[in-house]
């Protein structure tokens, strides 16, 4: 009984530390940003593959592959693991924003060729009748709606989506401003607001400017923000811009690292050029 326990304990253990040390290392440095993963699922991913590692290393180095003179118990177990492996590359493919997604994709259908082999030592003891073809083509159609939502989805960085969310009436509750706002005021812009967020894992100071009416929103970071795709790269001063959802978006160049979200493109690119020279 107790060595069952430490079979199952241990993997926790390791699942447990290995996501507490993604989150410590993401107080300092954004980890799940910069490697352009979405930090719950990549933390699921993180955790159920290091507990799997575990078991993987605890096992039997016969056990680890199916084999004829195998009982169905360990084949389950087996298949089980595989189905574990899985579940995490799926997890990180949902998780990437980056083009890499599409790698994990690609290795979620060679688990799921392991997944097959491996079930095909266990003895199923299934009558197939009229109705296997049917549900065969209805879970095809399945799989086929399910991976064109996925490959269709707005694959967009957390920070972006965040910004994006909070550019109108919705603003999110701030922290004290560690950073000193910007002086705009030479191109008729005034502070109206100021604060520390954590804008999709990526913590940000945010400074609201009033400009003709209209709010404009400049995010400084210790990095540079993930460009989304479709953006285009700009000069004068460096950085990207991109229009998504009907707003402006507008980067400066390393070592300023700002983000301007404004209604326009010109009034976006106003403010890029007066930060960059004031930084």
């Amino acid at each position: 009984m107790q060595r069952t326990s430490v079979r199952w304990v241990i993997p926790v253990v390791v699942a447990a530390l290995a996501v507490l040390a993604m989150a410590l290392v993401s107080r300092w440095y954004p980890l799940p940003v910069v490697i352009g993963a979405r930090p719950v699922p990549l933390g699921a991913a993180l955790a159920l593959g290091a507990a799997l590692l575990a078991i993987a290393a605890m096992a039997d180095p016969d056990a680890r592959k199916p084999r004829v003179n195998m009982t169905k118990r360990q084949l389950i177990a087996i298949l089980a693991w595989w189905v574990g492996v899985f579940v995490v590359v799926a997890l990180v493919t949902y998780a990437s924003w980056k083009a890499w997604s599409v790698i994990a994709l690609f290795c979620a259908f060679v688990v799921i060729v392991k997944i097959i082999q491996v079930g095909s030592h266990l003895d199923w003891n299934i009558r197939f009748g009229i109705w296997t073809p049917f549900a065969a083509i209805i879970a095809f159609f399945i799989i086929f709606i399910a991976m064109g939502n996925f490959l269709g989805r707005p694959n967009l960085p957390p920070p972006i989506t965040s910004a994006l969310d909070a550019y109108g009436p919705g603003e999110p509750s701030l922290e004290p401003a560690t950073r000193p706002a910007p002086d705009l005021s030479s191109i008729g812009a005034s502070l109206t607001r100021t604060g520390d967020r954590d804008l999709g894992g990526l913590p940000v100071t945010v400074f609201t400017y009033d400009i003709h009416g209209n709010g404009v929103d400049v995010y400084e970071a210790n990095i540079g923000f993930p460009a989304p795709q479709g953006s285009v790269g700009a000069d004068d001063p460096p950085g990207w811009w991109a229009e998504l959802e009907g707003t402006s978006l507008r980067t400066g160049p390393k070592g300023t690292d700002f983000l301007v979200v404004a209604w326009n493109t010109t009034v976006a690119d106003r403010f890029a050029a007066t930060l960059a020279a004031q930084g």
